[in-house]
């Protein structure tokens, strides 16, 4: 996985961007919105986010 890789155009936020809220107690969408800005302008890159989240959170 490549943590500069962008997941929201709009907001220019990447892949680590979403790891580290996660880290910081993100659980949700909505939480990784609110820290990161990602999904917040157009809402495209929803799934990709709940997707990337589910692979990537802790068990």
């Amino acid at each position: 996985m490549d943590p500069k890789k962008i997941i929201c155009k709009c907001k220019d936020v990447t892949k680590g961007d979403i790891l580290k809220a996660m880290e910081k107690g993100a659980t949700s969408y909505k939480d990784i919105r609110d820290k990161t800005g990602a999904g917040s302008k157009c809402g495209k890159c929803e799934k990709k986010i709940r997707k990337f989240m589910k692979k990537h959170a802790e068990a």
